[in-house]
């Protein structure tokens, strides 16, 4: 990596970071600079102020993750095997929750800022994207394929995802989403079995 976008890309992980640790509030010029080791003159060298950074980290962070879930789900077709992985994925999340924090500390930050409510929207839109894909394939070569509407689906289990996160941010309870992971699990082995991924065994 060129020394400049190494820079930039450590620049960007330290602002993902200081949002995660101190908040929108508490993310300056000089917290990011301490955060990341260098000084806060360094900002403004890649960036014309901290909203484009702000902007940028979200672009950086969103991506990062967005890549990782596409190496991870790669053509998955069957429910179970989807659901696993998501689960995965989501404890992955956890244990490095500096994407997930950083996001929530964002969306109330573009109350007051266009600029993040366009790449707000812009990121929820490709998540739900991400979403319509999946479930495309979860019904593709099954006779529910032609009526099943994968694209409203994705936003809802997008909108339902950002709902959740909203209020595990306000009262730290992680245990929402084990929770609909465990009743997801029934529901995931009914449809492979319709879907013939899964077949009931013979007696």
């Amino acid at each position: 990596m060129a020394p400049r976008a190494e820079a930039r890309k450590r620049l960007l992980d330290a602002t993902v970071r200081t949002l995660a640790a101190e908040g929108y509030g508490g993310t300056t010029a000089r917290s990011i600079a301490r955060t990341g080791g260098f000084a806060p003159g360094v900002i403004y060298y890649h960036f014309e102020d901290l909203e484009a950074l702000l902007v940028a980290a979200l672009r950086h962070t969103s991506q990062a993750r967005r890549d990782r879930y596409d190496e991870a789900l790669g053509s998955c077709t069957d429910a179970t095997e989807l659901l696993a992985r998501l689960r995965e994925l989501y404890a992955e999340d956890m244990r490095n929750q500096g994407h997930i924090d950083a996001v929530q500390e964002l969306f109330t930050a573009s109350a007051t800022s266009p600029r993040l409510r366009e790449e707000l929207l812009a990121h929820v839109e490709s998540w739900s994207e991400f979403a319509a894909t999946a479930v495309h394939r979860l019904v593709g070569g099954t006779a529910l394929a032609g009526v099943v509407p994968s694209r409203e689906l994705g936003m809802i289990a997008v909108a339902m995802f950002l709902g959740i996160q909203t209020l595990t941010h306000l009262d730290g309870d992680r245990s929402r989403v084990e929770s609909l992971f465990s009743t997801a699990e029934p529901a995931a082995i009914l449809w492979d079995t319709f879907a013939g991924r899964n077949p009931i065994p013979e007696k």
